[in-house]
């Protein structure tokens, strides 16, 4: 499998809700995650299957942002005005003592690092975003902790200059 670059992604923030739905199939071919994390981001074509492990998979479109597994999954709109410009929201999927977490960020800022403070730890996620500037990015990192209620996201930008919190 030839190695895809990795180069900053465009980001803003957007509110997370979700439609669930159950086993819907993907036309584009699942591909694996990258398995390094940096500070770079995993570009996409829209609609391309990116796996997330754990049978979890994120596929983007200019449109929306669908996180799921096969038991179905939930699409957020990244064009409906739920989520206001220069937001961060957070999803998260509980699983047998591991926690997916995926940031949407939606915004005029390049999102180029994402980060997910739960459990008193700071995780790194994995950000991932159309080529081109869509106007919004989004990111994943699992947790072996239990999803608390207390999270804080921050989007980040190249400089380290923070775009948003939540």
């Amino acid at each position: 499998m030839p190695k895809r670059p990795l180069v900053p992604a465009a980001a803003l923030v957007l509110a997370v809700t979700g439609l669930l739905v159950p086993g819907a199939a993907h036309a584009a071919e699942a591909r694996p995650a990258a398995s390094s994390w940096s500070r770079s981001a995993v570009v996409v074509a829209p609609g391309e299957k990116l796996e997330l492990e754990h049978g979890y998979a994120m596929t983007l479109t200019r449109e929306e942002r669908c996180v799921g597994s096969a038991g179905g999954r939930i699409c957020k709109s990244v064009t409906d005005g739920n989520q206001p410009a220069g937001t961060v929201s957070l999803q998260s999927f509980g699983e047998e003592g591991r926690t997916l977490y995926s940031p949407l960020y939606v915004g005029p800022g390049r999102a180029a690092r994402m980060t997910v403070t739960a459990a008193g730890r700071t995780l790194e996620a994995r950000v991932v975003a159309l080529a081109g500037r869509p106007g919004y990015a989004t990111g994943y990192v699992w947790s072996a902790a239990e999803d608390p209620a207390d999270r804080t996201v921050t989007v980040y930008d190249a400089t380290g200059r923070v775009l948003a919190r939540y």
